[in-house]
């Protein structure tokens, strides 16, 4: 019991000097195209931009150094094109990742540079009617189903201190997955597969609270 106590003596003071800051984003998610293999003429395949927002928790662990909890919701969704002919079905994704952030200067500095990066989750839900008859449906199908795909989020932004406990930041993300073939699903034949990246970038407000 006194080994507990002493413990939580020594751990108190370094956990009440951590700052901890809780904030809202909004943005967009830019997804790159990715090719159909086989496919003649060439059938692009992928998702579409669309609105995210989201929330963040994050404790300043060091003068430089923070961890970050982030969540978003973003509205995309799956296409397939070629040429004049496309068709789509709505969509939506849910992230939650752990970055890690390097700040370029100090928690008392006005303007913050940082560099991040993590690891999480991405679900990916197409949510529209399924259909009989689609174009270009020879190369791919568009499927009702969600997919949980592990995730790499790389990037970085800027925090600007607007008052004594209120941040303004900005910044982008790389959220890095395998391409969710149970959404978008090659057609006998043809290949799809690889890396997705989803460039998001945000903007939004944080509060520091009292330690």
């Amino acid at each position: 019991m006194m080994k507990h106590f002493w413990l939580f003596l020594i751990l108190a003071p370094a956990a009440l000097a951590q700052q901890w800051e809780f904030g809202g984003l909004a943005g967009g998610g830019f997804l790159p195209n990715h090719t159909v293999g086989g496919s003649t003429p060439a059938v692009s395949a992928g998702f579409n931009f669309g609105p995210a927002v989201g929330l963040t928790i994050t404790q300043d662990l060091y003068p430089r150094v923070s961890g970050e909890i982030r969540y978003l919701f973003e509205q995309s969704n799956a296409r397939l094109r070629s040429g004049s002919a496309s068709t789509s079905m709505a969509g939506q994704a849910h992230v939650i990742h752990y970055d890690v952030l390097y700040h370029l200067r100090n928690r008392r500095e006005p303007l913050r540079p940082y560099v991040a990066a993590g690891f999480g989750v991405k679900i990916y839900r197409a949510t529209g009617d399924e259909l009989a008859y689609r174009p270009l449906m020879q190369y791919a199908w568009l499927t009702r189903a969600h997919e949980v795909k592990p995730m790499f989020s790389f990037g970085g932004g800027l925090k600007v201190r607007l008052k004594p406990r209120l941040l303004f930041r900005m910044d982008i993300r790389d959220q890095l997955t395998r391409f969710p073939t149970k959404i978008i699903t090659a057609a006998p034949g043809m290949s799809l597969g690889g890396w997705l990246h989803d460039f998001v970038p945000t903007a939004g407000l944080s509060w520091l609270l009292p330690r």
